[in-house]
């Protein structure tokens, strides 16, 4: 190996581990969003459940083969007795350490070009994977990895049916690789061959998935292919919502069937692209179709950026140092604004609110940034631009990027409040949930675990009217009307206007 191709193999390898310990360190020292204790929620639900839980939690549209990985990360939690969103957040970091090595092997042919091998360094140090996998707290990482293994499979000629269990694992995790399957069909010439695939994938969800996919089927695709994300906070539905003259009908429209069309000029190209006699990579085709999506995408949430991450090598260089930059300034600036400010441990977007509105401009570049990614890769060329090119972009990234960024993260969005404050606002969502679960019960006639469930959630917090509420009613189910009468007395005395409060306590005055 030539002396400085072992240099940049040891410069790409530091820069991976010290991404990994950075991911690591995250993990343990930080909670994460809202999405970690969603998640934990789905872990003590699904145990409680099973596929009860797509009609007991709208929220969990994951498929159900991550019950069985929940119930292993709960196991993880009990015997190690590290906290839950270490190990929900483990599986990414290491996503991300093997799918670059993926990305390397996919590349191996072309590690003389110097853009690959920046490019490979921006991949190995990315922030945006650092404070996804990092910090976030969900699998999109882990789905993008699989198909990274799916698409580096069918490029180094191996049997279809290792590239479909592949795919298969990714939707198994998350159904976002429907966004490229069509590539990957198209790309394989003869029907017996794309045969395969699909049904290898097909094979590997239906394992995975098993015994809860035919125990509520109906409630399970409804979810799981019918989620929408958030509309209005990135792109073309941003600019949509403040444009005056987009009527409530348009957004509606947008809003319900916006993907399906993307979805269907992804296949259409797909199809187009791949009967030429001389087609882009594989690989180069997958990351085309998920830069497209993500432009032209009727939704959004900010995780979504790490499906855009692996697929940058090989692209031009200043459309990925762009993206990179102007990536991670937004992931900052949204995860300190929802975390409080520095140090960071809880990013809580439900009690916080909208990004949009807030930090616009960083949001707004970043969607550039993303549509100037998918436009080189389209047409663009992966060579180093010129030294003097470098030098002018370089300079321009500072009033661009870095300077509105250190404003936004130092000035408008310091911390205003002690961190402490960020344990106990987890110690009241846990006992919303604990009121939530009650609720449940109830509704299902297991008062006694509706009582269980509630009085939880008061050993938790006790100012919550909720759990109170919940425990009254439970209580009166069962005739402990002493318990009742104490539960909605503690209601009354939080909340004197509290609605099923005062009802509790009319119809126990009427007992």
């Amino acid at each position: 190996m030539p002396e400085s191709a072992r240099r940049w193999k040891v410069a790409i390898v530091a820069a991976a581990a010290l991404a990994f310990l950075c991911k690591v360190s995250l993990a343990l020292t930080t909670y994460g969003t809202n999405d970690v204790y969603a998640w934990e929620r789905f872990a003590r639900w699904s145990a409680i459940f099973g596929s009860g839980l797509y009609s007991n939690d709208a929220a969990f549209n994951h498929p159900p083969s991550m019950i069985h990985v929940l119930a292993a990360i709960m196991w993880l939690t009990r015997k190690t007795g590290i906290f839950f969103p270490f190990w929900l957040r483990l599986p990414a970091i290491i996503a991300d350490t093997a799918g670059l090595w993926v990305v390397w092997k996919i590349f191996s042919q072309r590690l003389d070009e110097p853009a690959v091998r920046w490019s490979l360094l921006l991949l190995a140090g990315s922030p945006v994977l650092i404070l996804v996998s990092g910090f976030h707290g969900n699998t999109d990482p882990v789905v993008m990895f699989f198909v990274l293994l799916s698409v580096w499979a069918t490029e180094d000629d191996k049997a279809d049916w290792i590239s479909g269990a592949a795919l298969g694992a990714a939707m198994c995790v998350k159904v976002l690789p429907l966004i490229v399957l069509p590539v990957l069909f198209f790309y394989r010439p003869g029907w017996r061959r794309r045969i395969v695939f699909l049904g290898t994938a097909g094979a590997v969800m239906v394992v995975c998935w098993s015994p809860y996919l035919f125990r509520d089927p109906v409630s399970i695709v409804h979810q799981v292919f019918g989620y929408q994300s958030l509309y209005g906070h990135w792109g073309l539905t941003w600019i949509a919502s403040h444009l005056t003259f987009f009527r409530d009908a348009w957004h509606d429209a947008f809003q319900n069937y916006g993907a399906f069309v993307v979805l269907a000029m992804i296949a259409i190209m797909a199809f187009i692209v791949n009967r030429r006699p001389w087609r882009p990579t594989l690989y180069a085709q997958t990351g085309m179709a998920l830069f497209f999506f993500l432009t032209f995408s009727n939704g959004f949430g900010v995780q979504y950026l790490a499906w855009l991450t692996p697929w940058t090598v090989g692209v031009g260089m200043i459309a990925v140092t762009f993206f990179t930059l102007a990536s991670g300034a937004f992931l900052l600036a949204v995860y300190n604004y929802w975390s409080g400010g520095f140090p960071w441990y809880l990013a809580d977007s439900n009690y916080v609110g909208d990004f949009s509105g807030h930090i616009d401009y960083l949001l707004m570049l970043c969607w550039v940034s993303v549509s100037v990614l998918a436009w080189s890769a389209w047409n663009g060329s992966p060579k180093l631009p010129a030294v003097r090119t470098r030098i002018l972009l370089a300079m321009a990234v500072i009033p661009a990027i870095v300077y509105p960024a250190w404003i936004q993260l130092a000035r408008v969005d310091a911390r205003r409040y002690p961190a402490s404050e960020d344990h106990a606002a987890l110690i009241t969502l846990r006992a919303h949930e604990d009121a939530l679960l009650s609720e449940r019960y109830y509704k299902m006639g297991r008062y006694q675990d509706a009582v269980v469930a509630a009085r939880t959630g008061v050993a938790l917090d006790p100012g919550r009217v909720d759990v109170w509420n919940n425990l009254a009613l439970a209580c009166m189910r069962l005739g402990r009307w002493d318990e009742a009468a104490n539960a909605a007395e503690n209601a009354i005395r939080i909340a004197p206007d509290d609605e099923v409060a005062n009802a509790n306590l009319t119809q126990l005055m009427r007992h």
